[in-house]
């Protein structure tokens, strides 16, 4: 496995779901934001809403803020800002020291968070979790390239900051299809965390994001800058 990482020099790091475990009370919490963010601008009942939503999640957008945004009729960055007025992810995690650990460990990659949502509450969560916001060189959501994932435009973003070749960088989340095909198809390689069941997608499939580091284990002098 060692061999097959050996290349890389940038990690990739979606959010949420990724950094901890993923929550279904937060994934609830989520999607009632994108509910009355989608009501606040149509005047849908409830309803009406789950309807609309989940027929074009489904057969049009893979991102759930891009369709709050379709069916809101304002642009994905207003969804995402709009979206964050109605919960709040730092209820549902704590600091956290294997994490604090991993980062330690992994103190000689360049680090990107790739995710959709507003940077200024991601920062405000890994500020709870006892992550340094400086270790990212750099935080991309909707408010950086204007679209969320799947679109593949945030990685060619980082792609461009970075001047390396795609194989340079690997992409972690917790979502084969929003997080990992669309780095996969550029060239990343890819790493599905917090899954049991051996992915079919990614180059690597990891328990817990606390094993990213054993990606790197037997090869100790990768420099990664």
């Amino acid at each position: 496995m060692a061999n097959r990482f050996s290349q890389i020099k940038v990690l990739i790091w979606d959010f949420d779901g990724t950094f901890y475990k993923p929550n279904a009370a937060l994934w609830q919490d989520v999607r009632q934001a994108e509910y009355q963010t989608i009501m606040n601008h149509t005047g849908w009942s409830k309803k009406k809403t789950v309807i609309e939503f989940e027929d074009t999640h489904k057969h049009k957008f893979g991102s759930a803020t891009q369709v709050a945004a379709f069916l809101s009729r304002i642009s994905i960055v207003e969804a995402a800002v709009e979206m964050e007025n109605y919960f709040d992810r730092r209820k549902y995690v704590q600091r956290d020291e294997k994490l604090i650990a991993l980062f330690a460990k992994l103190k000689n990659f360049r680090h990107f968070t790739l995710a959709n949502g507003v940077i200024e509450k991601h920062k405000q969560t890994l500020a709870v979790l006892g992550i340094n916001p400086e270790i990212f060189e750099e935080m991309v959501t909707s408010e950086t390239v204007g679209v969320t994932k799947p679109n593949p435009k945030g990685f060619e973003y980082i792609l461009d900051k970075t001047k390396l070749a795609p194989s340079a960088h690997l992409m972690i989340g917790d979502r084969e299809a929003i997080d990992l095909v669309p780095a996969k198809q550029l060239g990343m390689k890819t790493c599905l965390v917090w899954s049991d069941e051996k992915s079919e997608i990614a180059d690597a499939t990891l328990s817990s994001v606390y094993e990213v580091s054993s990606l790197f284990l037997q090869n100790p002098q990768n420099p990664g800058m």
